[in-house]
């Protein structure tokens, strides 16, 4: 369980994020998980954090008892589907001419701390991102240094940012079995191997190499941040890593660019526990989506 400051609906609130839930097959018809998500509960009621967040991978139907409201557990709201779309780099994209691409710089971050907060205003739930939490992120988490940033400039002014992170030192993926999309995936690359260089193939029983889209955000200018999307995608072309990874809910207006992206996804369900029932009735009432904290990530 993680928890990080966020707007909720203009009001501020301590959320909780519940993460890697597993429990191993030899345990899953007892009672294992529902002591562990208990466990979680009660851990939350006990803080001061006003909501938690769960995500479940979609057509898991096990999960779902625990947001039911069975077993003394609190019932949950579902927020929508999250959609997992890992870019498969294999391909040049063009990029748009009137964007500068640079690394972000120190003297920039007030500049960018006012952009998250701009472009976290069009949603229903948004982490709250300070000079100084911004800044703990820098000196804290490991693979997240300014080097990581890159900008979009027009004109000498910042009009989008993302990091491109690896996430490899928190948490890792091994492919322990080839299902459709991975042997597409690897078949693809093996064609393409004989032609130009590619991304690190996929093996089974091999850790997945991936970067992470993370702390993004753009000055109404969604094209911008399609060109630094595009430009991860191009400068990842043949390296150490397989896939992209960006991770929002479906129905982020990002994903309207990303129709020309070569990649596959993966879904996954979000309900959120809140301690206030009329919290839960205001937002069954918004369809505006939530933009997640990078610890949603780790």
């Amino acid at each position: 369980m993680v928890h990080f400051p966020a707007i909720v609906l203009g009001d501020a609130y301590k959320v909780g994020y519940m993460l890697d839930l597993r429990v191993d097959k030899e345990y899953r018809s007892g009672m294992t998980a529902f002591k562990l998500v208990r466990a979680a509960v009660d851990h939350v009621r006990k803080s001061d954090a006003g909501l938690v967040i769960a995500n479940f991978l979609k057509d898991n139907k096990h999960p779902l008892v625990f947001t039911s409201g069975r077993g003394g557990l609190p019932s949950a709201h579902y927020l929508g589907t999250n959609r997992i779309f890992n870019i498969l780099p294999i391909r040049t994209m063009r990029l748009d001419p009137r964007y500068k691409i640079e690394k972000l710089c120190d003297r920039d971050i007030p500049g960018i701390v006012e952009l998250y907060r701009k472009y976290s205003s069009r949603y229903v739930i948004a982490p709250v991102i300070t000079e100084d939490r911004f800044r703990k992120y820098l000196d804290n988490i490991t693979g997240l240094s300014l080097d990581n940033f890159l900008v979009a400039k027009e004109n000498g002014k910042i009009r989008a940012v993302t990091a491109l992170w690896d996430e490899h030192p928190y948490k890792s993926y091994q492919v322990l079995r080839l299902n459709f999309s991975i042997r597409v995936v690897t078949g693809l690359l093996s064609f393409l191997s004989h032609f130009m260089k590619v991304p690190h193939p996929v093996r089974l029983n091999d850790s997945l190499r991936q970067l992470s889209l993370v702390l993004y955000a753009h000055d109404d200018c969604p094209e911008a941040l399609d060109t630094l999307f595009r430009h991860a995608n191009n400068i990842s072309m043949g390296s150490e890593y397989t896939l992209i990874m960006l991770y929002a809910p479906e129905n982020d207006p990002l994903f309207r660019s990303m129709k020309k992206f070569t990649g596959i996804s993966v879904r996954s369900e979000m309900f959120i526990f809140a301690r206030e029932a009329a919290l839960i009735e205001k937002l069954k009432d918004n369809p505006a989506s939530v933009l997640m904290d990078v610890t949603m990530i780790i």
